[in-house]
């Protein structure tokens, strides 16, 4: 009988906590980090975290003394079993985590009813400093779940086992263009079990309330900026707006696919080409005021109110608001410019190469991409790598905005592969903070902009350069 989906929910703190202490991650007598520490480290409130402490308190795992802090209780008894154990480290927060890897676990333990499936989930920004410190505590993980992001980080390819030959039909089923992010000196190192492009995600009903078109193949940047002022509405007469007709954060994740189909190249910036791409953000967010600048959770939340009709988003994101949306969201193609360019993000799999069980890895990696596994996924909105599962579930409307239509991922690059350098971006973030604050014209900040991209590109090896048109030229039709 399947369980429920609740005990496959690992990412709340209480369970990672309980892992790492039953697991001697954590050993007795030793300080949990404060609950203050807990809370930014795991990005969760300051109640959340009590009450997880609270429950593991009342499970006799931990103790608390005032003054002191909270402590692993000294009579904790390390499991000991004789049955398998598959150890898997994952990233927090991650609506990968949360709503697909139960499926993957619920079938794969029912093809091996003899093996646990024990789960380490740690912070994104901490991940590989979480993965050495197990190791060093003597907690040897068999696979990590990563993104495209973390995995660039990887310092050492040889920490990880080479995929190709091993899982070489499952990688031969997938969008080619995927296996790009995750290749190590021409080996696959690890292996895609989701993905989305950076979209243009719209509210039909708010279309339908103020009387206007939906969006449309082919439709205008002008177009868009028309639509969006009519959406943006002062719905109760205060002279305050308080809906929106696009959402904008001010991420690289985000603002760079409108730079990226404006025609801007961060590998060779063309002054002109940042220019008009900053010209049209301030356009929207100042001069005609129609689009809402916010940090990524405000523009989700505006999203699921239905205060913002169109927002910069990923299927990924979307999935994750599960039946918190009060409609059914549809995708528009993005009418930004002539490129058609947009960014492409995906969750994967590695198996460590210190894995006491290389097989029993690889089967697990084998069941996540098992095509009635990757079928619920996409039942839950998550995009299969798998194109003949989304050519079956998707509407091919969706799939066409998606820039996915006919089997390929047209036009769609991984973040590393955009910039000449991943250092960049904190750099182009601060240099970008009165822009968005709307104290800086366009002018003066493109030209800063292209200054340090430019400085950038100098000096950077002359082979490393032009990684987006070797992309594009690698990706074919499946």
């Amino acid at each position: 009988m399947a369980r429920k989906k609740d005990q496959y929910i690992y990412s709340s703190l209480t369970d990672i906590l309980r892992e790492q202490i039953l697991s001697g991650f954590i050993k007795k007598d030793e300080f949990l980090m404060s609950e203050n520490e807990l809370s930014k480290y795991y990005e969760l409130s300051r109640t959340s975290v009590r009450k997880s402490l609270d429950q593991l308190q009342k499970e006799g795992l931990i103790v608390k003394k005032a003054g002191l802090g909270t402590f692993v209780s000294p009579h904790v008894t390390v499991r000991k079993t004789k049955r398998k154990v598959l150890r898997i480290l994952t990233i927090t927060p991650s609506y990968f985590v949360d709503y697909c890897l139960p499926f993957i676990c619920e079938t794969f333990e029912q093809q091996h009813p003899d093996v646990d499936i024990k789960l380490l989930s740690f912070p994104v920004d901490q991940f590989w400093q979480s993965l050495h410190k197990c190791i060093e505590m003597g907690i040897q993980p068999d696979l990590c779940i990563i993104t495209d992001g973390i995995f660039q980080q990887l310092k050492n390819a040889d920490d990880f086992v080479t995929l190709d030959r091993i899982l070489e039909p499952e990688l031969g089923a997938m969008y080619p263009k995927l296996l790009d992010g995750f290749r190590l000196g021409g080996s696959v190192k690890a292996m895609p079990v989701t993905f989305s492009n950076i979209c243009l995600a719209y509210n039909p009903q708010m279309f339908a309330k103020y009387g206007i078109a939906p969006p449309r193949n082919g439709w205008t940047k002008e177009e868009f900026l028309r639509t969006a002022e009519l959406l943006t509405q002062d719905t109760n007469g205060d002279g305050i707006i308080d809906n929106y007709g696009f959402s904008l954060p001010s991420t690289l994740n985000r603002w760079n696919v409108i730079a990226m189909q404006h025609g801007v190249d961060f590998h060779k910036p063309n002054k002109k080409a940042l220019l008009d791409a900053l010209n049209f953000m301030h356009d929207v967010i100042y001069r005609k005021r129609s689009a809402l600048l916010s940090h990524m959770q405000m523009h989700r939340v505006a999203f699921q109110s239905e205060q913002v009709a169109m927002m910069l988003t990923t299927s990924i994101e979307l999935a994750g608001f599960g039946d918190k949306l009060p409609f059914a969201p549809r995708f528009a193609p993005m009418p930004f410019g002539g490129t058609g360019q947009t960014l492409l993000i995906a969750n994967a799999m590695m198996v460590h190469a210190g894995s006491p069980d290389r097989e029993l890895a690889a089967q697990f990696l084998q069941t996540a991409c098992n095509p009635d596994v990757q079928a619920n996924m996409g039942k839950a909105r998550f995009l299969s790598v798998l194109h003949a599962i989304n050519e079956r579930l998707w509407d091919p409307l969706d799939l066409e905005a998606l820039q996915m239509a006919g089997g390929r991922l047209q036009d769609a690059f991984y973040q590393h592969e955009t910039f000449p350098d991943l250092g960049v971006l904190q750099e182009v973030n601060n240099e970008m903070l009165l822009f968005w604050e709307g104290m800086e014209s366009a002018e003066s900040c493109a030209g800063r902009l292209h200054k340090l991209l430019t400085r950038r590109k100098k000096r950077q090896p002359e082979g490393e350069r032009g990684s987006m048109a070797e992309s594009r030229e690698r990706e074919v039709s499946v």
